[in-house]
């Protein structure tokens, strides 16, 4: 058995007792000011964080026409130092056959593979089916764009064996509304993303089914009505939480509060967009067909031109960039990271909490920064600043 003690939210100190992958207890009192501050006192435990959108990172992309499942070992090594211990492996607008084939790669892995089993929630499917024009497409091909069709993704969806568990969908294209219902009713979870409704439709397809708006303020135009637009139904509906690319490039901090306070912290999810260029230093890399570029300022954009394609961020970082953007508290925005993606999908709590698999993050902080010490995947501890320093 392995006891651990810290901080957690409410600056109750706790003690987490493990017991193979689960944890048996927790037991917590809380902090007294006059007490003599001991070392496991300066450290805060988290749930392991959840990233629902992850398209590549440490230099592999998901989208090559070449990508090889084995090389997600190395990914899930890579995204346990960042905090990340449960993702869902993103797969853009591409060629069905191209689909195919990397929807393979990773079910072989993971049958093949227990660290990446025990990490990916499941795959997230982030096209074909979106808006064709300028602006909502955003940095996906044109050319493998198509009109929702339940016969040819059904194809894809069985390929997984089950793994196949979020779907990003335009909802105004010609049969949308109706692949959202069979995607919903197949178990799946549906988003809203790089698309142009009438804010009719946005009830519509909440009612059909649709859970959450994908990346939130991004794959828009450049120019709304100011009142009358998806953009602002999107905030504004109940039915629908919210992912979000908290980085800088992509959202100022001004929208981010917007964000937050309109849906309220338990409605946004924290998204880090990632790519092969993130946790990797500054340079060219592929992003599907694209050449992207990673600049010093963190930002992603197609090689020579200004357009934003996928992100560098991990989520430690957009957990610190939430917090100071909104004004809230760390705890608020580790939750958007933890607790609110897990709600979409069956078998997770994202809480600390008995019986759940043993996922937690150790870290530091200072003035909203984090700095993680230790993280344990399924009880095993895994990552320790101290063995890299």
């Amino acid at each position: 058995m392995t006891v651990i003690k810290g901080r957690i939210s409410g600056a109750r100190i706790a003690e987490i007792h493990l017991d193979g992958d689960r944890i048996t207890k927790v037991l917590t009192h809380q902090s007294n000011r006059s007490d003599q501050q001991g070392p496991s006192e300066d450290i805060r435990i988290a749930p392991g964080f959840i990233d629902i959108q992850v398209n590549g990172f440490s230099g592999i992309d998901f989208n090559q026409p070449d990508f090889q499942g084995d090389d997600l070992v190395d990914v899930c090594r890579n995204l346990i130092e960042t905090g990340v211990t449960v993702f869902c492996p993103t797969l853009i607008t591409a060629d069905c056959n191209r689909l195919a084939r990397n929807i393979t790669e990773i079910r072989k892995a993971c049958q093949n593979h227990p660290l990446i089993r025990s990490m990916v929630l499941g795959i997230h499917l982030e096209g074909p089916y979106i808006n064709p024009e300028d602006g909502p497409r955003g940095a996906h091909p044109a050319d493998h764009v198509l009109h929702p069709d339940w016969d040819e993704f059904e194809r894809l969806f069985r390929l997984g064996q089950g793994l196949v568990r979020m779907v990003t969908v335009a909802p105004e294209l010609p049969d949308g509304l109706a692949f959202i219902k069979k995607a919903s009713q197949s178990g799946l979870v549906v988003g809203i993303g790089h698309c142009n409704p009438e804010p009719d439709i946005v009830d519509q397809a909440v009612r059909a089914g649709a859970r959450i708006s994908t990346h939130l303020g991004n794959g828009t135009h450049q120019m709304l009505d100011r009142h009358k637009n998806y953009l602002q139904k999107q905030l504004a509906h109940d039915g629908l939480m919210a992912s979000i690319i908290c980085d800088g490039p992509h959202l100022p901090d001004y929208f981010v509060k917007n964000v937050v306070r309109a849906k309220g912290r338990a409605k946004v999810i924290l998204i880090t967009d990632a790519t092969a260029a993130s946790h990797a230093p500054p340079g060219r890399y592929c992003f599907g067909d694209l050449e992207v570029e990673a600049d010093d300022d963190g930002a992603l954009r197609h090689s020579g031109t200004s357009y934003l394609a996928g992100s560098t961020l991990t989520m430690e970082r957009a957990i610190e960039n939430c917090a100071n953007f909104a004004g809230i508290p760390l705890v608020s925005a580790i939750n958007m990271a933890t607790v609110n993606p897990a709600r979409l999908f069956e078998g997770i709590s994202g809480k600390l909490e008995k019986d759940q698999r043993a996922d937690l993050v150790l870290f530091k902080t200072k003035r909203k920064q984090i700095r993680i010490e230790r993280v344990y995947l399924a009880g095993r501890l895994l990552y320790s600043a101290e063995e890299v320093t």
